[in-house]
């Protein structure tokens, strides 16, 4: 990657949160997108599985009728037989609950046409052979059992049962066939689901195993970056010495330590700048910097804090005379003629210094270093004229 202003690495970044933001957009769509699908499969199971249930319950009043008039007919019976009052009390109950599974077959059927033509046939008859119960008992009651065992005898002959009989077993066998068709449905809509999950858990393993490693990727390039942002944004891009906040920082870790702060700018740089264009200022800035990276000692900053200007700082320096002599050898050293596409470029510095004991902070010693380097330039202009 490119250093210098921090752009592409930036622009790295920004890569970097827009696939983490497409990532998860299109893992919420795929999600919504197969969760729907999975959720139709769920209902269209739910419904198979509800009309299976449905079915059952057809089936369930179809032999409930059945059985509770087949019981009323039994008690009618076996009153005739022996006329005993438990008997009418159990065809008066078979009454009631054959005529209650007539009413409820006859609802549950009502979206089936064909089985509603039938449930009402149903119903009707049901009507017609406990209205015959009833009256039955009543002459049982009133005339008793001869003439109860008569009238059996007059049904008995003509079957009077015989219709009920036959529509429920057309109604049970049609039962019986959607019955079929629905457990059919239903396992198939079992089997889709299974199927749809098991798609649904697979792509999601499969996009998340993805989306780790290629985060795992992003971010191994997004750490590159950032220590090259850092790196960015700690140092000058044209010198590679440390910037005005670098030097900041370093100096607020020297805070009531012993310091020294050389500053100066550079003399005659606009001349250098305006006959021989941009690319020999930028030449004299890169030399001049790494003239005083070779002049410095281990421990101190030296950084670019403007076009031409530069500031040492100078750790655990606070001998005046020693500070004096590192600035002598710093002017000298800026003073050297700088080599450029064979022209001999010359600078010089107005160098100001200071240093303290612990007592004056970073600011102080740098106002001061900047009052005398503004002194040292007035009198060298001076000099000049």
């Amino acid at each position: 990657m490119t250093t210098g202003t921090g752009i592409p690495h930036f622009g790295t970044l920004r890569r970097i949160a827009r696939v983490m933001q497409i990532s998860q957009v299109a893992a919420l769509a795929l999600l919504l997108g197969l969760g729907a699908l999975l959720w139709h499969n769920i209902a269209d199971f739910r419904k198979a599985d509800a009309l299976v249930d449905h079915t059952h319950d057809v089936q369930g009043e179809i032999d409930r009728v059945r059985a509770t008039v087949m019981l009323g007919g039994l008690a009618l019976r076996n009153y005739a037989i022996s006329p005993r009052p438990e008997f009418l009390e159990s065809l008066e109950r078979a009454s009631f609950e054959s005529q209650d599974a007539a009413e409820r077959l006859r609802d549950l059927v009502e979206d089936n046409p064909g089985q509603a033509a039938r449930a009402h046939e149903v119903h009707a008859e049901t009507r017609e052979i406990l209205g015959w119960y009833r009256s039955s008992s009543v002459i049982a009651q009133r005339d008793g059992a001869p003439a109860l065992q008569a009238s059996l005898a007059a049904r008995v002959n003509i079957d009077a049962s015989f219709r009920l009989r036959k529509l429920l077993d057309v109604m049970d066998a049609e039962e019986r066939a959607l019955l079929e068709l629905r457990r059919e449905a239903r396992e198939l809509g079992f089997q889709s689901v299974k199927r749809w999950s098991a798609v649904v858990g697979l792509v999601f393993v499969l996009f998340t195993a993805g989306a780790i490693v290629h985060a795992g990727r992003l971010v191994g390039l997004g750490e590159s970056n950032l220590k090259t942002l850092h790196a960015d944004a700690e140092n000058d891009p044209l010198t590679g010495l440390a910037n005005r906040r670098s030097i900041d920082r370093a100096a607020q870790a020297q805070a009531g330590r012993p310091m020294a702060v050389i500053s100066f700018d550079l003399d005659d740089f606009k001349p250098v700048n305006d006959r021989h264009g941009h690319a020999a200022g930028d030449a004299v800035l890169r030399s001049v910097g790494t003239r005083l990276l070779q002049q410095s000692r281990h421990g101190d900053v030296v950084a670019r804090t403007g076009g031409d200007e530069f500031v040492i700082l100078l750790p655990g320096l606070a001998d005046a005379k020693v500070l004096e002599g590192i600035a002598a050898r710093v002017r000298s050293t800026v003073g050297e003629s700088i080599e450029f596409n064979g022209v001999a470029l010359k600078v010089g510095a107005s160098v100001g210094f200071a240093c303290s004991d612990g007592s004056l902070q970073f600011e102080q010693l740098a106002a001061q270093a900047d009052a005398m380097s503004y002194a040292e330039k007035k009198r060298s202009k001076t000099a000049r004229v």
